[in-house]
């Protein structure tokens, strides 16, 4: 149940916001750029006062995942998912993941009120809800249910609710498929692993771990910003520069590349004939433009913007060692951002996998993903992870049978 509704939400959620997001991208440039900044005021303004003061949509999952008092309040779901719809619908480069996890997590919340579903354990339901929503985003089952197991800490795994994120994910998939239809994401040749693309992968893996360092700085710093001052003010300061930000990419390029999640800068990475400066000044642009958002008090996830980044980065690498493997090095490259910036190397990997349906990805990505996790250590994009063992382990036993 908990996956159905989720998957169902999820929908009618992504559906809105790219209705809305397709009137905004049809629009002279000047509109979109003021359209920029009447979103990132509008978002902060919802979730400050409709959303508990917050626009804290995966982070949400994740510290509940650990800490049940105080509980999540499903009161501010519609401030919250307002707030994304204004932040993403406007064109701010945040991913839809986030309004899905948090989706998923307000479901679960509800359900627990009734007393049949007082036998398991409240986060193996959280785990559920997120798997759903990650897997009716991104059309990736697998990787939705590796993300709800994964991403609550940064050097394990939740494995004592591993059955209902895999039943949860399966459920939001179907969800989608019933009503929305399914195809992969990106269609791309088959990818065929040599040592030579094994070798530069660990290379690759290296280059994303170092900038996947400053990326989560620069969202750490982001996120100190996010609950200071006026929100209308921080919304205000906000849309200007991403307006700034997008007048400046769509002088460089002559296309929208500074808004929106990041799947169009996937595109635009995958096109040939781009000069390596002009990817660097996007890849800058990107990296700014998420991080300003975040701190306007933008309501998004991170999951697609760090995909963006990473697949630019590619991109950069493969042109520089004049390699022909340019798709592999771009898909390599995002999925080894996000399991890098995130701590989530599987959910990387896997949610790549299953966006191109290529699954001769996962053994370059996998190698790029351990260099990258080594350099970038214990750090990631999300300060509700927790490291090594949960205070919550001492109940998982009683549970386990349970769940």
């Amino acid at each position: 149940m908990v996956g159905v509704l989720t998957g169902a939400v999820v929908i009618g959620v992504e559906h809105l916001v790219e209705d809305i997001l397709h009137e905004v991208q049809e629009a002279e440039p000047g509109v979109i750029a003021a359209v920029l900044v009447i979103g990132a005021v509008l978002a902060a303004l919802l979730a400050w006062f409709l959303g508990g003061r917050s626009s804290s949509t995966t982070e949400t999952y994740v510290e509940k995942f650990h800490d049940e008092d105080p509980p999540l309040h499903p009161v501010y779901a519609p401030g919250r998912l307002a707030a994304s719809v204004s932040s993403l619908g406007s064109g701010a480069p945040l991913g839809m993941e986030g309004p899905a996890v948090y989706s998923g997590a307000v479901i679960a919340t509800l359900l627990r009120r009734f007393k049949w579903t007082h036998s398991l354990h409240s986060n193996a339901l959280l785990a559920a809800g997120a798997a759903a929503g990650v897997a009716a985003v991104f059309k990736a089952p697998v990787a939705g249910a590796i993300f709800a197991l994964e991403v609550p800490f940064r050097d394990r795994m939740a494995g004592q609710r591993i059955l209902p994120a895999l039943f949860g994910s399966a459920a939001g998939y179907l969800t989608l498929t019933a009503l929305d239809g399914i195809e992969a994401e990106y269609g791309i040749p088959a990818v065929e692993v040599s040592f030579g693309k094994a070798m530069a992968s660990l290379v690759l893996g290296a280059v994303v771990g170092l900038i996947a360092r400053g990326i989560i700085e620069l969202i750490r710093i982001a996120e100190q910003y996010s609950a200071r001052g006026l929100p209308w003010v921080r919304g205000l300061a906000a849309g200007g520069a991403l307006a700034g930000l997008f007048a400046l990419g769509r002088g460089l390029t002559g296309e929208n590349i500074a808004i929106t999640s990041g799947f169009p800068a996937v595109d635009w990475a995958l096109e040939p004939d781009h000069a390596i400066w002009l990817l660097v000044a996007v890849l800058l642009i990107r990296t700014l433009g998420t991080s300003v958002a975040v701190g306007g008090g933008g309501a998004g996830g991170l999951f697609v913007p760090l995909i963006a980044t990473g697949a630019i980065v590619g991109r950069i690498f493969a042109d520089v060692g004049n390699s022909e493997e340019l798709t592999m090095f771009v898909m390599v490259g995002g999925a080894t951002m996000l399991g890098a910036g995130y701590a989530a190397p599987l959910t990387g990997v896997i949610i790549i996998a299953e966006l191109t349906g290529q699954p001769g990805l996962i053994v370059p990505s996998l190698l790029a993903t351990t260099i990258a996790m080594l350099t970038v250590g214990n750090r990631s994009v999300s300060h509700a992870q927790r490291s090594g063992d949960s205070p919550s382990d001492d109940t998982e036993s009683e549970h386990a049978r349970q769940v």
